[in-house]
């Protein structure tokens, strides 16, 4: 039987792509300015025949490679791994390159009345973990990927959120045992940066930036050390099912396997999989990067740190100097996804930023793109087996992936071992599929309209 088949074919094909399908060229790469200063191409074969293995991995992020890495390190088992453009060609190799936390867009009072202190507790503690994660993969597979900054910086944009981020940082620090450190105005302006939008901030740990393409690579090199098969350029179509196995069909082969881990986030194919459907909102976010600034351009601003910062607006701003001492600015993208809306943010982002930086008002922009984070109902990282299915997942990271989504792979690879989530020890919060969207089709008319209002809270500063 096919998976797809229970589905209206024609409905299902409206539903496919969310987006303009200029974001969804897998076989174009993406003009970025990590694309720019990656020189390596790793070049790996498309599939062109019929294959069979114990486990498919579909979606070469780093998710899927690091569940697929410790599969084989940890277990000895089968894996092919297969992505439709070149490998990490998602937001694995497009994101800011921010390992930041937590992995949610639900605040922690919310998330305390819904699930309790105790799972927020463990929720926050694995989310230190997942970052913590990261670090000791760059370390333990010496992957060269531009480490910068020893900790994260939220930046109040108006005096009046400076009490809401000092009762953040005390909450960090006191019901979760995370290392934080206020800074009024006129402190951050000496450590970190001033312009119009500046009204103190708060640093915690662990918290850095990357290149997030020779991340990707680097795990993608200690993969293949380990003998992991991966192919890209390699769409999966179509699922079928017969006599207990997948057949997952490609354009020119097939893979026959016992079990399959979608691992695509933001990307996820609609119509492959009817119980992932309409559970994801892919939510457009675009970055500029600036020309390389003079040490005494940046000193108009004091931009002295190299960390990464997000600001406190509801609709919020991260940025960060890169370095070579260029300004990589990012926000929320275009609701359309084509090329020419692409073009259009970027110059409206080009605006904000002058807006905050006004004595930078000549500097030029170098490089733009976009990428899609994975936004659900749950707001949370979702981590799973479908009932009744040996069809396993990992998603909805809403931005912070470099952090969260290596270590949803690892948790991933232990559930595929084993079958059963109840051998997972991590926090509730990031079981089970999240609700399906009430009238899927409307997700982006949805989002439209939370923009609407907390475009109208950061307008009040509420």
């Amino acid at each position: 039987m096919c998976i797809r088949d229970r589905y209206n074919t024609v409905f299902m094909q409206t539903m496919r792509n969310v987006y303009h399908s200029d974001i969804y060229q897998f076989n174009k790469p993406v003009s970025s300015y990590w694309e720019a200063t990656s020189s390596e191409n790793l070049n790996l074969d498309k599939l062109q025949k019929d294959i069979s293995s114990e486990i498919v991995v579909i979606g070469g992020g780093y998710t899927g490679l690091l569940c697929a890495i410790n599969l084989i390190e940890n277990y000895n088992l089968d894996v092919v791994l297969v992505e439709a453009g070149k490998v990490g060609w998602g937001a694995s190799s497009r994101n800011a390159g921010f390992c930041c936390l937590p992995p949610s867009k639900m605040s922690y009072k919310k998330m305390q009345s819904v699930y309790g202190k105790e799972e927020t507790k463990k929720f926050f503690k694995n989310s230190v973990e997942g970052a913590n994660y990261t670090k000791e993969l760059i370390y333990n597979y010496n992957i060269d990927c531009d480490v910068t900054g020893e900790n994260n910086f939220v930046v109040a944009h108006h005096k009046n959120k400076f009490d809401q981020i000092k009762e953040q940082a005390e909450v960090y620090k006191s019901e979760f045992g995370i290392e934080t450190k206020v800074y009024t105005k006129e402190e951050f302006d000496e450590v970190g940066h001033g312009g119009n939008e500046q009204f103190g901030a708060f640093s915690y740990k662990p918290g850095f930036a990357i290149n997030p393409l020779k991340f990707v690579n680097g795990l993608t090199k200690h993969a293949l050390s380990k003998k992991l098969k991966i192919h890209e350029h390699t769409k999966v179509d179509k699922i079928d099912k017969e006599n207990g196995s997948y057949l997952l069909r490609t354009g020119e082969g097939s893979i026959k396997t016992k079990k399959i881990i979608v691992a695509t986030n933001g990307f996820y194919q609609e119509g492959l999989i009817p119980e992932m459907d309409g559970r994801v909102l892919p939510v457009i976010s675009n970055i500029i990067v600036t020309r390389p600034l003079t040490d005494e351009e940046l000193s108009l601003h004091n931009f002295n740190t190299y960390a990464p910062i997000a600001n406190s607006k509801n609709l919020l701003y991260y940025y960060r100097k890169l370095p070579d001492n260029r300004i990589l600015f990012g926000t929320r993208g275009d609701f359309e996804g084509s090329d020419q809306s692409n073009q259009n943010r970027a110059n409206d982002m080009e605006k904000f930023l002058k807006n905050i930086f006004p004595k930078w008002s000549n500097v030029t922009i170098d490089y733009n793109w976009r990428g899609l984070i994975a936004l659900s109902q749950k707001l949370t990282p979702s981590i799973g087996k479908i009932d009744n299915e040996e069809i396993y997942y990992g998603f909805g990271y809403s931005g912070v992936g470099v952090s969260a989504a290596p270590w949803t792979g690892k948790q991933l690879s232990k559930l595929v071992f084993s079958s059963n989530s109840k051998d997972l020890d991590i926090s509730l919060i990031y079981k089970g599929l999240p609700k399906k969207f009430i009238f899927p089709q409307l997700r982006v008319f949805y989002f439209k309209l939370a923009v609407w209002f907390y475009r109208i809270k950061d307008k009040f500063n509420i």
